[in-house]
């Protein structure tokens, strides 16, 4: 009988791993050549995106800035030509055009005051060229007109006046109103402003009165006569005088730059200062000038020198230029080079060297002609 082999208990396997057995496996991970190679790669890649931010950044801030320079340069020319377009209108009178209006406000301190009485007057910058206009100060321009809304002739005076605050006695008051702000004027003379305070009826319909104190405007309300001087301004006209009516809400609008800003200053009706536009950096202006005098009436001289007489100005020529807001970085040898040529205009280059840093920055040039339709049409 064969027997049958026993199987060894379990205290009798050999010790020894068995032939095809395998170890338990282990942990799996990166090495620390593996984790420095992902590090520099990564490193790498966000070098590369912040070099595109700022490239992109950098293109966005000139867009930006162009943008800007664009806007403020079109609001900046806007009003400006929109006051120059109506120069003048209730006093272009060769007869009175340059003379020095006396004035008083007794809302002003001090309250005696005067203007020129100059449609459009353009003041040239300290270092400018008298003649050329050219130079790296800014100008100023100075605009006057009148808001009469029916008259725009003066009406002759019919009596001499006893006092300077005697009654205005006149030809023909049609168009004067309560309220109305006037002008009287006489050769030789210096011109003055008054309030009419009333205009009565019949048998008195050539008067028009400018007392002080409290009147009754057109709307029914008690207002005060704030133009009108107690003892009025000096001067007493005769029957060679007239009289303008320039309305109750007359202009004398200077325009100028103010750390890179431009401001609007008004002497009437009152006094006041507004920034219109920023990053405004130059403004420069030139007159157009008729020399020969005789029809037709055409301009033939551009230049900054006041004419022999103001009535020979029959337009002006504007340019004025808008700057970017932001700084542009240097190059990569330190210099800037946003602009590397100066701005120009019909009036020639625009020296922005005032400012050391001018080439830093990106320009807009604005420039308009605005012929000074009331002298073209003066009587």
């Amino acid at each position: 009988m064969t027997s049958v082999p026993m199987l060894p208990s379990a205290r009798q396997w050999p010790l020894w791993p068995i032939k095809g057995h395998h170890k338990g496996r282990q942990a799996t991970g990166f090495s620390l050549v593996e984790v420095m190679v992902g590090m520099v790669i990564g490193l790498l890649g966000i070098i590369v995106i912040f070099q595109v931010f700022a490239l992109s950044e950098g293109y966005k801030r000139t867009a930006t800035g162009g943008s800007d320079a664009q806007q403020n340069g079109i609001q900046a020319l806007f009003y400006i030509e929109r006051d120059a377009r109506v120069a003048g209108y209730g006093i272009a009178d060769p007869s009175i055009l340059g003379c020095t209006v006396l004035a008083y406000d007794e809302l002003r301190v001090p309250t005696d005051f005067n203007i020129t009485l100059i449609p459009l007057q353009i003041t040239q910058g300290a270092d400018n060229n008298a003649t050329t206009g050219v130079g790296r100060d800014s100008d100023v321009i100075t605009i006057t007109y009148g808001t009469a809304s029916l008259l725009v002739m003066p009406a002759a005076l019919t009596q001499n006046m006893p006092s300077p605050a005697a009654t205005f006695k006149v030809a023909n008051r049609f168009g004067f109103k309560k309220g109305d702000l006037v002008i009287a004027a006489e050769p030789g003379k210096d011109c003055t402003l008054a309030e009419v305070t009333n205009l009565p009826g019949t048998p008195q319909t050539d008067n028009v009165i400018h007392n002080n104190g409290t009147y009754t405007n057109p709307e029914g309300a008690t207002v005060n006569a704030r133009y009108n001087k107690p003892s009025g301004l000096g001067v007493s006209y005769t029957t060679n005088g007239k009289l303008f009516n320039i309305g109750s809400l007359p202009n004398n609008n200077a325009y100028s730059i103010l750390s890179g800003n431009l401001m609007l200053t008004t002497t009437l009706p009152t006094v006041t200062s507004l920034r219109i536009a920023d990053n405004i950096v130059n403004l420069q202006a030139v007159y157009g000038k008729d020399t020969v005098n005789t029809p037709p009436v055409r301009v033939d001289t551009w230049n900054a020198a006041p004419p022999a007489s103001w009535d020979r100005v029959l337009a002006a020529r504007i340019g004025l230029v808008a700057r970017s807001a932001n700084r542009e970085k240097p190059n990569t040898a330190g210099v800037c080079a946003a602009t590397t040529t100066a701005p120009s205009w019909s009036g020639g280059a625009f020296d922005l060297s005032a400012d050391p840093d001018w080439q830093c920055y990106r320009y807009r040039v604005f420039e308009t002609t605005v012929p000074l339709r009331n002298l073209i049409w003066k009587p």
